[in-house]
């Protein structure tokens, strides 16, 4: 019997990418637990939400410079500064220094991750043949999924009983292997295009309806996931029933989707947008709505269907309707389309549960949600010509 390969026929530059991925998003997954961590150490709501937000926000405000750097540099340069400066940030946490120091460190976490994750996107973009887009951004995307699924259980039990290093020290790991990987890329010779600043890029971009369509698309997937995920756990308690319950259920149908049907992205192309934003939207709907075990359960598997093809979806759109020359400016305008939801959505839904409560607020998320699906498709998807 003939054994399964996913990665037979991609290139060795991809799987490279691939191996850096993977090792960065362990860092990123078990930092997922440093608000536990910090909440641990005595640490105050407000001063752990901030030292969690900043890195959002200096991600935010270093992406021209991340623009000008990819244009320059290049993206292997990029992927394996993007780590170095990611791991700094995190041997500044170890060391437990003053508050100020957790801003810094956060800080650096925030401005080297930026750096590595458009890189490392932009990258695959370049190294992947058209024909196999869809499969190969499926494949990468259980990069943070896997990670996610196999590490954060072990490492939440091992913080509970006082052994946050473990945390640490797979981060550092994660960023040491990510920079091994990136160093065995091959150089490519930056772009001799004149740099295109994401002001302009934006701006060009706006006029051109479905580049502007696939850009309001990533923002809708980014509100789907920073709307809702954060907070589920926090819905769950208040409704008696297991949080995992739909946390499970959405990765592994994220995971399974991911593996073994990306080849539809490439069959079936933008047809393939209102079916699985309507699975993300009515699995959303479904469970916050219902709030009991069964309902997480089914609403997990229908919201992780729809995410675990949206991701490859999405990016192969970018990737075919990219020109060489204005590549890198699009990407990180994409990137930075999605990273403003991860911004604002989280801290609106918080607001929003102090006073009337997370159950509420993640089913007021989840109408909002199918409204702004069935208006993408109403308005904006039929932009999208066949050059898309």
């Amino acid at each position: 019997m003939k054994r399964f390969n996913p990665l037979v026929h991609f290139p060795l530059d991809f799987i490279l990418c691939l191996g850096a991925s993977f090792s960065a998003y362990a860092c990123i997954s078990v930092f997922f637990l440093f608000p536990l961590i910090l909440s641990l150490e005595g640490y105050q709501p407000i001063a752990v939400g901030a030292a969690w937000i900043i890195f959002e926000f200096v991600l935010l405000g270093t992406r021209e410079w991340v623009n000008r750097f990819l244009s320059t540099r290049g993206t292997r340069l990029g992927m394996l500064a993007g780590s170095f400066i990611l791991a700094l940030g995190v041997v500044i946490l170890f060391t437990g220094l003053p508050y100020a120091t957790i801003l810094l460190g956060r800080s650096l976490m925030g401005a080297g991750w930026g750096l590595f994750y458009i890189a490392n996107t932009l990258h695959q973009a370049r190294a992947l043949p058209p024909a196999l887009l869809g499969r190969g951004f499926g494949i990468a995307g259980l990069a943070p999924l896997l990670p996610q699924l196999g590490l954060i259980p072990l490492a939440e039990w091992l913080v509970l009983n006082n052994h946050p290093g473990f945390v640490y020290a797979v981060s550092l790991l994660g960023c040491l292997l990510s920079i091994v990987f990136a160093w065995r890329l091959s150089g490519e010779k930056p772009s001799t295009a004149s740099h295109i600043s994401l002001k302009e890029c934006f701006r060009e971009s706006w006029k051109v309806p479905h580049l502007k369509a696939i850009l309001l698309s990533g923002s809708i997937f980014a509100f789907a996931a920073a709307g809702i995920m954060p907070y589920v756990a926090n819905a769950a308690r208040e409704w008696g029933i297991a949080g995992s319950t739909f946390l499970w259920s959405e990765a592994l149908a994220a995971l399974a989707t991911r593996l073994f049907f990306g080849g539809w992205v490439d069959r079936f192309g933008k047809r393939l947008l209102f079916p699985l934003f309507s699975c993300i939207s009515l699995g959303a709907l479904l469970a916050m709505a219902l709030g009991n075990t069964w309902a997480f359960l089914l609403g997990g598997v229908l919201y992780g269907f729809g995410m675990g093809l949206a991701y490859p979806l999405l990016y192969a759109l970018l990737a075919k309707v990219a020109g060489e020359g204005s590549k890198t400016a699009i990407f990180t305008l994409f990137g930075t389309f999605i990273d403003l939801l991860w911004a604002i959505a989280p801290l609106v839904a918080a607001a929003g549960a102090q006073l009337l409560g997370f159950g509420t607020v993640l089913r007021g998320m989840a109408i909002i949600l199918l409204v702004s699906v069935l208006f993408m498709r109403l308005k904006i998807w039929p932009w999208l010509g066949e050059k898309s």
